[in-house]
């Protein structure tokens, strides 16, 4: 199950994305008819809060060291709100498409229809092409209700058609600040690399030479039980070790599985910890049947060597 959930993890994010978007823009567009949908509570919890949000995110990930699992987590991160939105959409113009809704507007706070005409024609970058999808002073003025004074004026009653109109406003609104602003967010993030450790050769002669493993470094796996360390594992289970972690240590021994192919995540991980800890980070190379086999450990060692990484390995 967890093997499934990391290789399909970012067709779930986007599953679930669109789905809940779907679901949210859905709950709050529930209409009885005898009262209107507020659209000052959709707009702030479908377009308002996830824009704010996706912002507060994308300046994260700009001050960020910007490694592969930043870079990696800001794009389904992006991709899981764009769904997001495309799914409020899709609910918003089925519901309108299948339903007769009149939408309007009620606050505490002392906020005129004139005050929120302003504030709305900032929003509305869409206006200079669309202008028949930004609310007028009219329709703001007799959409406002009190919930104190009954559910429906008369007025609106006799304009229920007009009310509806709001549904184009909220529809370019989760358009613009909601899949198009992701999306810039995303093709910006398309131009960061992610800060991994290369492999530089240099080629003196036509002729290849291995690189011989380096065993100034290892040291046997029985050491370790006289130390005082935390004990990490790379998609390892530490349990199997029989060794005693301790959540204080500074010094840092990551575990990981000698029998597969040193991968370049692996060392990204290892220069991660080493910069978020004062103490010295080492490597465990566990065994399938507890000590690790010579033949593998070479390969580690050597992968060490070629990237010129100076840790300390246990067997």
């Amino acid at each position: 199950m967890v093997e499934f959930l990391k290789k399909y993890k970012a067709l779930l994010l986007i599953g679930g994305g669109f789905a809940f978007g779907a679901a949210a823009s859905g709950g709050l567009l529930l209409y009885s008819g005898k009262e209107l949908v507020n659209l000052l509570v959709y707009f702030t919890f479908i377009v308002l809060l996830p824009a704010l949000f996706s912002i507060f995110s994308f300046v994260s990930f700009l001050i960020s060291k910007k490694g592969e699992k930043e870079i990696l987590a800001f794009k389904l991160s992006s991709f899981s709100g764009i769904f997001f939105s495309l799914g409020a959409l899709f609910s918003l113009i089925l519901t309108v498409a299948t339903k007769d809704i009149a939408f309007g507007w009620a606050t505490t706070l002392n906020i005129d229809a004139s005050a929120l005409k302003a504030a709305l024609d900032k929003i509305a970058l869409w206006k200079p092409f669309c202008s028949s999808c930004v609310p007028d002073a009219r329709l703001i003025e007799i959409s406002r209700f009190n919930r104190l004074g009954g559910a429906v004026s008369k007025e609106q009653i006799q304009n229920a058609l007009l009310l509806g109109q709001w549904w184009k406003f909220l529809a370019f609104s989760i358009l613009v600040y909601g899949v198009l602003l992701r999306t810039l967010f995303y093709l910006i993030s398309l131009f960061f690399k992610s800060k991994k450790i290369e492999f530089v050769s240099s080629i003196e002669s036509e002729n290849f030479k291995p690189v011989t493993a380096d065993y100034k470094n290892i040291a046997d796996l029985d050491e370790l039980k006289n130390e005082k360390f935390k004990l990490i594992g790379y998609h390892f289970d530490t349990s199997k070790l029989n060794l005693q972690s301790d959540e204080s240590a500074k010094n840092i021994v990551v575990a990981v599985k000698s029998w597969e192919v040193p991968i370049m995540d692996f060392f990204d991980f290892l220069e991660e910890q080493k910069e978020q800890n004062s103490g010295s980070v080492a490597i465990l190379l566990a065994g399938l049947n507890g000590r690790a086999d010579k033949k593998d450990a070479d390969i580690w060692l050597r992968k060490l060597k070629e990237l010129n990484l100076n840790y300390k390995v246990y067997r």
